[in-house]
């Protein structure tokens, strides 16, 4: 079933989100050819370069270059960029080879302030993405900077690369924002077309034996959807210029129908891959298909939308349902046993 996301048609909402699963031409191929509506590749991260540099450059201080840190960085940017671009290049030929067109969708993860951003942005569009995802968060580690301060960076660096290209742009967004619907009209006003709910991020474990950290699971679980559906459903109707795209707890076409409801134009999956194989992209889809064959829908704009804040019947998007949820409890408790 088709939806259309940016502005992109898709042949399924079913998009595979920017991971392992689109590292490589391999990969993406094999999400092409399960049926994926479009694939994110996998981020190119600015700060990974950099360390990348600074390694080298410790490790050999007497390259008797006084800028071997600043040469370095370059020369593995340069380098890091190329095999990125060629990605790109190599995932558009794939996506175009079939009956229908795929989109390419870039990610970008660069370092706050940093004229990457748009400069790699330029560079994915002319390699052939069909949009971009900005891959921001920004580590609110600075007790003097505030929320909208912190909020009014990400709606710069949305501004620099809208304006640097003539693809749509969308922003993968962190969960921890004060509002959220503030940030995403903030957003619409500076070039952006979709945001993506949410960014998962590494959240380390501590191993209280060795008194070091532990990695931490990287994958989602199903019930974190419950997080998102909310803010979809709100997100849609307060600003519906702006296409959302549910990216956490998506393992099963019964997650993606909700997001659907919710008012999402697209799910993103990588979790789901994961645990059942390239294959849960055409189970998902057919899922899809068949739910909404059997309540009589002939289209996910049909559909799409009916359990958003602003169809909602009552107050289910209010925190009153916590209290109404515990006030029902009691009342049951308190019932007497039928004898």
């Amino acid at each position: 079933m088709k939806t259309t996301y940016l502005g992109l048609e898709l042949r399924s909402p079913v998009i595979v989100a920017s991971s392992p699963y689109t590292a490589d031409a391999e990969h993406i191929a094999r999400c092409i050819h399960h049926g994926a509506g479009a694939v994110v590749i996998k981020s190119i991260f600015e700060e990974e370069i950099v360390r990348h540099a600074a390694a080298l450059s410790c490790a050999s201080p007497d390259a008797g270059m006084g800028d071997a840190g600043e040469y370095l960085e370059r020369y593995l940017g340069d380098e890091h960029l190329a095999r990125h671009l060629q990605l790109i290049e190599a995932a558009y030929k794939s996506g175009k080879s079939g009956e229908t067109a795929v989109p390419v969708i870039a990610s970008i993860n660069c370092i706050a302030g940093s004229d990457g951003w748009a400069d790699y942005a330029a560079a994915m569009e002319r390699a052939g993405a069909s949009a971009l995802e900005l891959n921001i968060f920004l580590q609110p580690t600075d007790h003097h900077l505030t929320a909208s301060e912190l909020e009014r960076t990400y709606a710069d660096t949305v501004c620099k690369v809208a304006e640097a290209v003539a693809i749509p742009v969308a922003v993968k967004l962190p969960q921890r924002l004060t509002n959220v619907l503030a940030v995403a009209d903030a957003l619409v006003g500076r070039g952006a077309r979709g945001a993506v709910l949410f960014n998962r991020f590494f959240e380390p474990d501590i191993d209280i034996e060795r008194l070091a950290f532990s990695v931490g699971s990287p994958y989602s679980h199903s019930s974190e959807l419950r997080n998102v559906l909310r803010t979809v459903a709100l997100c849609t109707t307060a600003v519906p210029q702006l296409d959302i795209a549910v990216s956490t707890g998506v393992h099963d076409g019964n997650a993606a129908v909700k997001a659907l409801l919710c008012g999402a134009r697209a799910v993103q999956i990588c979790t789901a891959i994961h645990l059942y194989g390239y294959p849960v992209i055409d189970t998902i889809g057919a899922f899809i298909d068949a739910w909404a064959d059997r309540h009589g829908f002939t289209s996910i704009e049909e559909f799409r939308g009916r359990m958003d804040y602003g169809h909602a019947a009552d107050d289910v998007y209010q925190r009153t349902q916590y209290m109404k949820y515990y006030r029902d409890l009691c009342e049951t408790a308190q019932a007497p046993m039928n004898r």
